[in-house]
């Protein structure tokens, strides 16, 4: 009881003993005066306890309600951080069932339903299946590569604790399918170059030891082993200067120094530097500039473009002419250089610009090409986003056409 209502209660009781023993008021009076009084202090005690219970009721329902809706806000955005990280990723609660999965997970989902999901009873394929499953029964980091429809993923999974005791797991999916495909080209590029720099250094090598031989005395052959060892040397200079170009396109840290120039003075300059080299081979090199507008390139990367397919075409090429081409086309500045040569195969056409390609390997070693001349010029158009095409015909020659948007 409250000491204000006991305090009350005495407070009555002393004013019944004056009434009584002062007053000389009647005993039955006195009583029903004090039942009147008692029962005012009750009724009017029951309704401040009422009152103040409702409002303690509205107060905690205001925190409860207020506590909900903070509650729903931070799922909410729980859920909204889970559906935007762009990797494959499900959440499991300490019993093991699935609280939570984004978009990009769906599709390792064979029948997408609404059923329970938990590690070891789900619908997942088989190896994220099991991948899960170990996830939550070994309670541990785990990381594994594995193949799902086709694609490389490294798969993670992270044990979340609460007070240091396991409450479940996240597990996520990363594709590396590109990573991996990189990390192929990449050893197959190295054998490539090994094997490329590897012939005409076992030609130096095994022509130089016939010369040191004590026996040997042959002028004419000497002069012809050197003649062969400077041609082999310049193959060597062409190949490694070409996998440095190669390389630094590679790297995506290529700084174009474009400007706005007329694109027939890189043409010029390379019809000028391989003028001879056609002429000794009884080609014709023609200029046919229909425009000279001004087009937004890097000279130096653009005449190294340049300079590769024409050499290209004077090395494929065994007579005939040889044809520079500018025009305008819708929004783009096209050069085209057009042979009479060979040709390529509808096979050699896709393959041509993959590195250390050749379409006759024969011929191209013995111009002193290093098979990287059109990897290189793809990647410089590629930097530039320039569009390159080729329309080529075995017999009768190739188109290589380079389309610049102004």
């Amino acid at each position: 009881m409250k000491k204000e209502r006991i305090s009350e209660i005495l407070t009555v009781l002393v004013f019944a003993l004056l009434a009584l023993g002062v007053f000389q008021i009647h005993p039955f009076l006195v009583v029903l005066a004090m039942t009147a009084t008692f029962i005012y202090i009750l009724y009017r005690n029951d309704n401040e306890f009422e009152q103040r219970s409702r409002m303690e009721s509205n107060q905690l329902a205001n925190r409860v309600k207020t506590t909900a809706s903070d509650a729903y806000l931070k799922q909410k955005r729980l859920y909204t951080l889970v559906a935007n990280i762009p990797l494959p990723l499900v959440l499991l609660n300490i019993d093991g069932k699935v609280v939570l999965y984004n978009s990009f997970f769906e599709v390792f989902r064979d029948n997408k339903d609404d059923r329970e999901l938990t590690y070891n009873k789900n619908d997942f394929e088989k190896d994220i299946h099991k991948f899960v499953n170990d996830a939550f029964i070994f309670e541990r980091n785990i990381d594994k590569t594995m193949s799902v429809k086709g694609k490389e993923y490294q798969a993670i999974s992270v044990p979340i604790t609460t007070e240091g005791k396991f409450s479940g797991c996240v597990v996520l999916f990363q594709d590396i399918s590109k990573a991996k495909e990189k990390e192929q080209m990449q050893k197959e590029f190295i054998a490539d170059a090994s094997h490329e720099l590897k012939t005409p250094i076992s030609a130096i090598k095994g022509m130089i030891e016939i010369l040191n031989r004590d026996s040997f005395d042959d002028e004419e052959i000497r002069k012809e082993f050197m003649i062969q060892i400077q041609k082999e040397n310049d193959r060597l200079e062409a190949i490694v200067r070409d996998l440095l170009q190669l390389s630094r396109l590679s790297s995506d840290v290529l700084v174009l120094k474009r400007d706005s120039m007329d694109f027939t003075r890189i043409l010029d300059a390379s019809i000028s530097s391989l003028q001879q080299k056609a002429e000794n081979k009884g080609l014709k090199i023609v200029a046919d500039y229909q425009t000279h507008e001004d087009v937004f390139v890097d000279f130096e990367q653009m005449e190294v473009v340049v300079n590769n397919l024409l050499n290209n075409a004077i090395a494929y090429s065994d007579s005939g002419t040889i044809t520079l081409r500018t025009y305008k086309k819708d929004d783009y500045y096209v050069f085209e250089i057009q042979d009479e040569g060979r040709g390529l195969s509808e096979e050699n056409t896709h393959k041509i610009f993959e590195r250390f390609y050749r379409v006759d390997k024969a011929r191209s070693r013995l111009s002193g090409g290093s098979g990287l001349g059109l990897s290189i010029v793809k990647s410089i158009l590629e930097a530039h986003n320039a569009i390159l095409e080729v329309e080529s015909e075995e017999n009768k020659g190739s188109v290589f056409r380079i389309l610049i948007k102004y």
